[in-house]
């Protein structure tokens, strides 16, 4: 901010010198031009009054030698009869009985010393301008601090009146903000309490299935539920200063595919695993985990039983890139597939946007 302020005030005070500088240039030469304009009218007057006096041409050159336009070749007179005395021609001057004083103007040497003075004066007013004017904005700096200082936690300055209106908008949107993040935190607690019941239910029944493969898939999908409801419960509070989770997205997705892919053989479909080399990235094993089994249900959901699905881990310019395909017939509108809530296959529409988030 303060760069724009100061390349501001640079243009504004620059163009002032500028025209400051033109206007000083014009006047300075004018009032040369002025005073060399007169001493040529005064050395006219001083031949013209021994013209008054004396036609005598050697006292008329006589004068004219003594006056500086006559030394310089600038001064002529021309008598009545004719003859010339001094050299150069010009404009006529004045008449004395018959007499013409001519002189033609000097040429006007240009003002260094006084340029180079008024150009120093400028740009020391100009530096000066630039310092000075940087003042009336540095409560608008320091309030402008505030606010980017301020992430996280309420906005306490004083400055410009549209900055605190702006402060109190942050601080308005950022309490709003936490009462919607406290109501849905409550409200997935709620939801995910209010399964536990049922899935206890579901154990029981599982533990009465009896054995055999179906009851073991049974019996292992309701304990992936039920861990999961628990996970999304802890995940409402997380610890303060916990650093963040890394995991191998290749034993992870190793790890997951052992319960999908079993779901795959039940169905008859060809399930393919491509992880190769561990890859590190910055997820916790959890979320990943829930990335995987979002994508799978939407597959095992949404494209016929006899589908093939694929799994891979790929690894390219430093990019993970974990693909899930399938051999279904695709989504019509894949840009709106991924709004939360929106769903083409009569879900609820949330997988995709929870393994985007």
């Amino acid at each position: 901010m303060r760069s724009v302020i100061t390349r501001a005030l640079l243009l504004s005070a620059g163009l002032v010198t500028v025209v400051f500088l033109a206007t000083a240039g014009f006047l300075v030469y004018s009032r040369a031009a002025s005073v060399s304009a007169a001493a040529d009218q005064r050395d006219a007057a001083v031949v013209a009054g021994v013209l008054a006096v004396s036609s005598d041409a050697d006292t008329v050159r006589g004068t004219i030698a003594r006056t500086s336009a006559g030394a310089e070749g600038r001064l002529s007179v021309v008598l009545v009869d004719g003859t010339r005395l001094g050299a150069g021609g010009g404009s006529p001057v004045t008449s004395v009985g018959g007499a013409t004083v001519s002189v033609l103007p000097a040429a006007v040497p240009f003002p260094f010393g006084a340029v180079f003075l008024v150009v120093g004066v400028a740009v020391v007013t100009l530096g000066a301008a630039v310092w000075l004017g940087h003042r009336p904005f540095t409560p608008v700096l320091v309030a402008l601090r505030v606010l980017a200082s301020s992430t996280g936690r309420r906005v306490r300055l004083r400055g410009p009146r549209e900055l605190e209106a702006l402060a109190a908008s942050i601080n308005e949107s950022s309490e709003r903000t936490s009462r919607l993040r406290a109501k849905e935190r409550e409200m997935i607690a709620d939801v995910s309490h209010r399964l536990r019941t049922p899935l206890a239910a579901l154990r029981l029944d599982a533990d009465a299935v009896g054995s055999g493969p179906v009851a073991d898939r049974i019996r292992s999908a309701v304990s992936t539920l039920g861990h999961d409801v628990d996970r999304i419960i802890q995940a409402l509070q997380p610890a303060e200063g916990e650093s963040a989770s890394t995991c191998d997205v290749a034993s992870v997705v190793e790890a997951r595919m052992a319960f999908w892919s079993a779901h795959a053989a039940d169905q008859g479909r060809v399930c393919e695993i491509d992880v190769g080399e561990p890859a590190w990235v910055p997820l916790s094993p959890d979320a990943l985990g829930a990335v995987v089994d979002a994508l799978l249900e939407n597959v095992f959901r949404h494209t016929p039983a006899a589908a093939p699905v694929g799994v891979s881990v790929v690894r390219h310019a430093g990019w993970v890139t974990l693909v899930v395909e399938d051999g279904g017939t695709g989504v019509a509108d894949p840009s709106s597939a991924l709004h939360r809530g929106s769903s083409g296959g009569g879900s609820t529409g949330l997988g995709l946007d929870i393994a985007r988030a």
